[in-house]
């Protein structure tokens, strides 16, 4: 799995926390991933990792749910084919393998992709879904025996040769590890791809269920806000505190531990993470609150995102867009105006006007 980019376009929360620790509707992102691997037996999982590879680390450890977890770690940035293949000399493959992008959540049948994989006898197939706008990905030009004829990384609208995209989930054929030279950065896209489909090699395998590629704080919200409106229900249980008096609105996900004070008013469209609070007569519509977030008495967040450990005084506010990052302390009675980015680590003890930067 690739979980070693430096997350530019998540900063400033990145710069204190790796992206695939960023929680999508309850849990960290590469836990779904994860899970997704665990559905269909796999045994054993390598992370490919680089940027704050130690903490990523020490969140997952070196088993999940039965899985062995190993860590290949990057001198340097290898790119999409480089990681795969400095991964593959810590162990000995045979047989057909998963790789895949760790900041993908996909509703995939990863058992239907293995068996037209075999059917095509592709040395790789890739996962495919349609999108609106493809010139963000890897678009390619299917044939209707599921071959990929062409690939185009990242085109112009107008040139793209389909609205199919490039899912990040691949089934490769170990013989593939060959094409790769090691210890140099090469693009699986524009290296790797080509010639497979010159030769008709590289199978496209379509799905149609869920796919969020988290590569912005736009992407971020809408997989947070999509997965929470499709569930359609608040949670609750023994583990979170809500006072009878607190108002909890459609549609909240409230995570383990996590405390809501009485005549506090919470939704709509909240994602409450774990071991917080938020205080009594507080307010928080709209917004993502990560971790151990508290948020004081009386204070109001609109449409803005709190990351792990933030801590809000007594009627504070924070305005919409804004995006504060780990371990900021705004005191009491601060005013945050709307679209302010606050860096880690600040403490915050006078009002911020709007659009502001706060390094």
């Amino acid at each position: 799995m690739l979980a070693g980019g430096y997350a530019t376009r998540l900063r400033p929360i990145s710069y204190a926390l790796p992206k695939l620790l960023f929680p999508v509707f309850g849990k960290p992102m590469i836990y779904w991933s994860l899970d997704l691997l665990k559905s269909v037996g796999t045994e054993e999982v390598i992370l490919g990792v680089n940027y704050l590879a130690d903490m990523l680390q020490r969140e997952i450890g070196s088993e999940y749910r039965g899985m062995r977890i190993k860590y290949s770690l990057e001198g340097e940035p290898l790119g999409t084919a480089g990681p795969i293949k400095l991964a593959s000399t810590s162990i000995t493959l045979d047989e057909t393998f998963i790789a895949m992008n760790g900041d993908v959540i996909a509703q995939i049948n990863l058992q239907e992709m293995l068996k037209q994989h075999k059917q095509r006898k592709a040395l790789i197939t890739d996962a495919l879904h349609e999108v609106k706008n493809p010139s963000r990905f890897g678009v390619v030009q299917l044939d209707a025996g599921h071959l990929i004829r062409r690939f185009v990384e990242k085109p112009k609208q107008r040139d793209a040769p389909s609205h199919l995209v490039n899912a990040g989930i691949y089934l490769i054929e170990p013989e593939v590890l060959q094409m790769i030279p090691p210890n140099q950065k090469v693009s699986l896209e524009k290296e790797i791809f080509p010639p497979l489909a010159k030769e008709g090699k590289l199978s496209g395998f379509t799905f149609s269920g869920h796919w969020f590629d988290i590569g912005s704080l736009t992407d971020f919200r809408k997989a947070n806000f999509t997965m929470l409106l499709n569930s359609q229900s608040t949670s609750a249980d023994t583990t979170r505190r809500i006072d009878k008096d607190a108002v909890i609105r459609k549609t909240v996900f409230i995570g383990e531990n996590s405390r809501v004070s009485g005549k506090a008013s919470v939704g709509p469209r909240v994602l409450f993470g774990n071991n917080g609070s938020i205080g009594r007569g507080a307010k928080v519509s709209e917004s993502i609150l990560f971790d151990r977030v508290t948020i004081g008495e009386r204070s109001i967040v609109t449409g803005a995102i709190l990351a792990n450990d933030v801590s809000v005084g007594k009627r504070a506010r924070i305005g919409p867009g804004c995006v504060i990052s780990p371990s900021v302390r705004i005191t009491d009675g601060v005013k945050i105006g709307p679209d302010v980015i606050i860096h880690p680590y600040k403490e915050i003890n006078s009002n911020v006007r709007a659009s502001a930067h706060v390094m």
